[in-house]
């Protein structure tokens, strides 16, 4: 392609490179047959060739003082790309800004040539910098600048300026013909669903779509992943089948995600089906999807091909992770194997696998079942290491408190949940209002009631009927016990009690309702119940 004194130049100019360095006044040695024989076009030949950024810096030392040389954006810009190359920043900025002083214009290769050094070292505030002042100037940079840019911000999780990126770039797209290619749209889609941002990624996925771009399976399965948390079944399974129609081969990350889906959605048949599916496309299962599998098994009742799972992770050594014991010890609870379930934890705690709160849950539900208070209270002990139990920790042991008739410990239970602010959900709130009441702790009962009602709890309204009549039930008979009057005997039911919860109900959004409710199931069991007819309120 370039004439043979073109080689030469280039290959004496590169020889500098095992020379000690002497200034140029080795460059100057080197070239002093080529002098007067090179036009421009040829020099710039060679200092693209250089390899090293010193060769480079030399050589066009030594171009700068040929007759033929002009001060261009081209020879600027190879020079550029060598500091680049070798990461020399401040080199680069030096010769743009001899570029600038020397009157050439600079273009957007070059501008986009010194975004990429300052993307390939991380120097991402120089970098948005300069491409403001780019901007300013008119210069739009080549998408392969952009490409970069976005890739330094994605590997340094600076999704959010990746994305305002993004939004130039389809400001300049039409204007200045800067077209996003395959690389471009699996950034920006990464970007996005990093970021949680849904229905911007699928956007993004729709343009990919409309360039003719199919997508990788890595862009494919973070897709699926984001859709599966956003609970958006039907558009999981569309992006699947798509996947699947362009030929690609799943990953096991994104048929776990499948899994998962099918596995909170209750569709046990397309989990299994997905199952047979992976293993005809030699998909590799590992320990996560065992897991998920094992969990389907137990839900639907095949108790046996749950084991044999299990046992086939623990003879292939995939058996580490604390989520696939304790979905084998949820499968043996719900077969009431509670033995089983203690093996298979007591395996987990002797292979030295970390317990967290997720294990300590499954070990505590295992020892109510088995009514052992003393094991329970251990557990319990020991997950209150890791912060605040969840509502359900507090429950399930509540319930083995009442059900044994432990009522002095229950009461003193829910009042260190009290003590702790613990916030009470449906079910817990029920089975603390049933203590309250047998144990005749109406003050606590009535500041439960009090938290009700202010909207602290959201709960079925035959739940709120059920613990408003067992609560003014009860502290009618502690009126009773009180007032030995026979006219107070004689009634089941306070009426002031009722007609006081029944006020406090009206105050509270679909409270009017319940109330009918309370009413009618107490009318039907004969209580006279009198409630004033200006507070709205009718059997």
């Amino acid at each position: 392609v370039h004439g043979r004194h073109v080689v030469a130049a280039a290959r004496a100019a590169r020889a500098t490179a095992s020379r000690p360095p002497a200034g140029g006044s080795t460059m100057r040695e080197a070239m002093a047959s080529f002098v007067a024989k090179l036009t421009f076009r040829e020099m710039c030949v060679v200092l693209r060739e250089q390899r090293g950024w010193r060769q480079a810096h030399d050589f066009f030392s030594w171009m700068k003082l040929q007759l033929c040389y002009e001060p261009s954006v081209v020879a600027y810009t190879i020079l550029l790309r060598a500091y680049g190359n070798a990461s020399k920043i401040e080199l680069a900025e030096e010769a743009f800004l001899e570029m600038l002083e020397a009157g050439v214009e600079p273009d957007a290769v070059a501008c986009g040539t010194l975004l990429c050094v300052y993307a390939r070292r991380g120097r991402h505030g120089d970098m948005m910098l300069f491409y403001a002042a780019t901007r300013r100037r008119g210069v739009a940079p080549p998408v392969s600048a952009f490409n970069f840019m976005l890739s330094s911000l994605q590997k340094h999780r600076l999704h959010g300026k990746v994305i305002h990126l993004w939004k130039h770039m389809m400001e300049m797209e039409e204007a200045n013909n800067v077209v996003p290619n395959h690389f471009t749209y699996t950034v920006v889609i990464g970007s996005f669903v990093k970021a949680g941002l849904l229905e911007e990624a699928m956007d993004v996925l729709g343009k990919m779509r409309a360039s003719r771009l199919v997508p990788e399976e890595a862009t494919y399965s973070c897709l699926i992943s984001l859709s599966s948390r956003h609970g958006r079944g039907e558009q999981v399974v569309m992006l699947y089948e798509e996947m699947r129609a362009h030929g690609i081969v799943p990953s096991n990350y994104t048929c776990a995600s499948l899994l998962a889906l099918y596995d909170k959605s209750e569709d046990y048949s397309k989990a299994l089906s997905l199952f047979s599916e992976m293993e005809r496309s030699r998909v590799v299962i590992d320990e996560v999807i065992y897991g998920i599998l094992i969990r389907i098994y137990g839900k639907i009742g095949l108790y046996d091909d749950a084991q044999r799972t299990f046992e086939e992770i623990v003879s292939a050594g995939l058996l580490s992770d604390e989520q696939t014991y304790v979905a084998m010890a949820q499968v043996h609870m719900n077969a009431r194997n509670y033995d089983k379930a203690l093996q298979v934890l007591g395996l987990m705690r002797s292979r030295n696998v970390k317990p967290s709160k997720f294990s300590y849950g499954a070990l505590l539900r295992c020892h109510v079942a088995r009514e052992d208070i003393a094991a329970a209270e251990d557990v319990f002990r020991a997950l209150c290491k890791y912060g605040l139990p969840d509502v359900f920790c507090c429950n399930d042991l509540l319930r083995l408190y009442v059900k044994l008739g432990q009522l002095e410990k229950a009461s003193a239970f829910i009042l260190k949940m009290r003590k702790e602010d613990i916030q009470l959900d449906e079910a817990l709130c029920m089975t603390v209002m049933e203590v309250c009441c047998k144990s005749g702790m109406i003050t606590d009962a009535d500041k439960i009631l009090k938290e009700m009602n202010n909207g602290g709890v959201t709960m079925k309204s035959s739940t709120m009927v059920s613990i408003i009549e067992m609560y003014a039930r009860n502290r009618t008979s502690v009126m009773q016990e009180q007032d030995s009057s026979s006219k107070a005997l004689a009634c089941q039911t306070d009426s002031s009690a009722l007609n006081a919860t029944l006020k406090s109900l009206l105050d509270t959004p679909g409270g009017s309702s319940i109330a009918c409710q309370l009413i009618r199931k107490l009318a039907r069991e004969g209580e006279e119940t009198r409630y004033h007819t200006d507070h709205g309120v009718h059997a």
